[in-house]
Parts: structure tokens; sequence; C-alpha cells
């Protein structure tokens, strides 16, 4: 159902009476979701205005409009029904930049600025239905999933898909995100490996690697494959107390993936003590490989 009115006070009004699947319309023609709070921080800054307003229970956002929940702040947008939700945790500015919508599909896009998001998107017939979600570091095209997305201070990006399936893209690139994965990029950079995770901590994890403590029988130089068994070529030596950094490991053995030169290579442990705060090395494949790096 959409609703057509000439009156903004009054709209405002229907919307904090009517159920949430009322979708309706401003009187420059641009559609309004409703915005709830559920937790106090949150303020709005409508578009073409400067002031920013505090916003206790409910509210109505439209195309140009900005939120930011501060402290402990959060909020729920909805958008298109109850199964259209747009979920702003503590810290985070978002800005809706369009919001088409008709009885069978929806057109939807957004800036995240910074902080953290909860999205859960219907699944529709038409093709044709989006939601983009614009980050420093990437964009997020959407529809039928549910997903999450960081934004960093710095501006580095990064999603997880719950369900369904993705579509991030930076510059160039473009790779699809499914369940269970994630993917993270720079503010202007290139987008990190597709990689299994459940946490921010565990995507982080698996694309920084994890601290660990190496050592070996008098000082022995460890061998450096190109992949995590001895069937792969020998690429060069490292000394043990030179690597403080894993960046993963085979899924049946103790080889251990490293940065080895340019690239990366495969030292065979039994030693290895990774730090307790690491949230899971990425695992690869036993015949993962070869890599290519250059001493």
């Amino acid at each position: 159902m959409i609703i057509r009115l000439r009156d903004w006070g009054l709209l405002f009004a229907l919307c904090l009476l009517l159920p949430l699947t009322v979708v309706a319309q401003t009187p420059e023609g641009q559609y309004a979701a409703a915005l709830t709070v559920s937790q106090p921080g949150v303020e709005v800054l409508h578009v073409n205005t400067t002031n920013w307003i505090g916003v206790k229970v409910e509210s109505v956002v439209g195309v140009g409009d900005s939120i930011r929940t501060a402290g402990a702040g959060r909020a729920q947008i909805n958008y298109v029904a109850d199964s259209n939700v747009t979920t702003l945790l503590p810290d985070t500015i978002y800005r809706i930049t369009r919001f088409d919508v008709t009885a069978e599909s929806y057109a939807i896009e957004a800036d995240l600025q910074v902080g953290f998001t909860e999205h859960r998107l219907p699944a529709v017939a038409d093709s044709d239905a989006t939601y983009v979600l614009t980050t420093p570091g990437m964009t997020l095209s959407s529809v039928g999933t549910q997903f999450t997305a960081r934004v960093e201070d710095n501006g580095r990006s990064a999603v997880l898909s719950r369900e369904g399936s993705l579509t991030a893209t930076s510059g160039d690139q473009s790779v699809e995100v499914p369940a269970g994965f994630g993917v993270r990029a720079s503010a202007g950079g290139t987008l990190s490996d597709v990689v299994a995770a459940r946490t921010y901590a565990e995507l982080d994890a698996a694309l920084d690697g994890c601290t660990v403590t190496l050592t070996t029988p008098d000082d022995v130089s460890l061998n450096v494959r190109s992949g995590p068994n001895i069937s792969f070529d020998l690429i060069g030596y490292s000394s043990a107390s030179d690597i403080s950094t894993l960046m993963g490991r085979n899924e049946s053995g103790n080889w251990y993936r490293i940065k080895f030169g340019d690239g990366f290579g495969w030292v065979l442990s039994s030693t290895a003590a990774v730090d307790k705060g690491c949230a899971g090395l990425r695992q690869f494949a036993d015949d993962y490989g070869p890599e290519t790096a250059a001493p």
C-alpha cells in the first residue's frame, strides 16, 4: 500500500500511527521510510537543513536525509514492509540517496560513512529490485539477502554475508560474497580475497594473520615451500625467529602460510604457538598452491 499526502505534518502523524508496512510519499514526490529508535542517541539531519535533530521514538526519513547513532544509539529503518529493515548500530552515520518503490519492486541506495549496519532484504520476483550500499572502500549490491557492513574511522570497509549472496565492487573489481563469507577493502583500495568468516574478528584474522611464536632446535632454519606439503618446490629458507605472523594453515596438518619475499610461502612446524587472541587462522586446502614468491 502506498499513500500520497500533501501535508508533511499529517504525513508524520500517520507514519507514527500506521503499521510499518505503509510507505508514504513526501510533498516533493520522494518516498519516506519509518525510522524507529531502539536505543537512545539517534539524530537525523534532514535534506537541505543544517541542524541535527534528536529522535526519541520514531520519525520519517527520505532521500537526502542522514541518520547518526551516537554513543549507544541504535535505530531501524523500515523501507518496504517489515521484511526490509536496515539496523544502524552505535557510532554510525548513514545517508539515504535513493528510494523508489512500487507494489512489486524497490530501488534503494544509501551511503555508510562510518560505523556498523545490519541489513535484511526481502526476495522479490522483479529482477530489477536493488539495494545498493556505498562505503569508502566498496559498493555492495544485494536483493533477498541478509548481511552486515562495517566502516572504520579510516574508511576501511568490510562486509559479511549472512544469508544469500551479494556483490562487492571496487573500481574494476567485482566479486560475489556468499553466505558465511566476507570481503574487505581500504578506502580507495582494492578488494581483498573473499574468505570464510562469521565475525569481523575472524575476517580480520583471515586477512591480517595472527601473531605466532615459532621455535626450532639449535636455531635450524625452516624450509619454505610454495605449497603446504613436501611435493611443492622449495623456494627458500627462514629462521623461526623471523616469523612473527602466520597467514593461514592447511586443513589437515601443521603447514603454515607465511609472508615470504613479495608473496607467500609455506613452512612445516609442530611448535607454532598462535596468540590466544587470534579469532582463527584462515584454512587452505591441502593441495593449495603453488604460491608465487620472489625472495
